[in-house]
């Protein structure tokens, strides 16, 4: 059975938005805790990719999956700092996508999780919450089952067509940290 080791973990407050790098998280069938749970309603929008987004005041695994806090949105220059929900984030969303936004807030969808064993070179916008250093097994991910040495299971589903990581689904969650074992099979 072959093994590896988690070398990275993220978490994407705002869909389309760069994340945060972790130590730790709490997984459950959603994904990661507060992982995508806001967006900004329309098509995808290149743009979005210069803000970011991250939950200061709980770092790492805190987050309670049923009620996570409201991000602090980031503008492209760094210069503004906003709250989701308050009305000068959806302005200054606007003016920037030079479109009428609204932020959404979504605590029931399951985003399931996005695993790799190779980044693109700007990580910050892959959308990868899980980075393994992993052989992939013989005849590919799909079907796979990842065991974490603290219970956490995940199924390998399939490789995205849009970046380099394995969608998967959350089988039993947990807590995963950095460091922490992993076995295949």
């Amino acid at each position: 059975m072959a093994s590896g080791t988690v070398i990275g973990l993220w978490r994407w407050p705002v869909a389309g938005m760069r994340g945060e790098r972790l130590s730790s998280s709490r997984l459950d069938v959603r994904g990661v805790a507060g992982d995508r749970v806001h967006r900004v309603d329309g098509p995808p929008d290149p743009r979005l990719a210069h803000w970011s987004a991250t939950y200061p005041f709980t770092p790492d695994g805190t987050i309670d999956p049923d009620n996570p806090p409201f991000p602090n949105v980031h503008s492209p220059d760094g210069g503004e700092v906003l709250r989701w929900g308050d009305p000068w984030l959806n302005h200054a969303l606007t003016r920037d996508l030079r479109r009428r936004v609204h932020s959404v807030r979504d605590l029931t969808t399951a985003r399931g999780m996005i695993v790799a064993t190779r980044l693109p070179p700007e990580p910050a916008l892959a959308g990868v919450n899980v980075q393994l250093d992993v052989d992939p097994p013989e005849g590919g991910w799909s079907g796979t089952v990842l065991s974490f040495e603290h219970g956490v299971r995940l199924r390998m589903l399939t490789s995205r067509a849009d970046g380099p990581g394995i969608e998967t689904l959350v089988l039993a969650g947990g807590r995963l940290q950095l460091g922490e074992h992993v076995a295949l099979g």
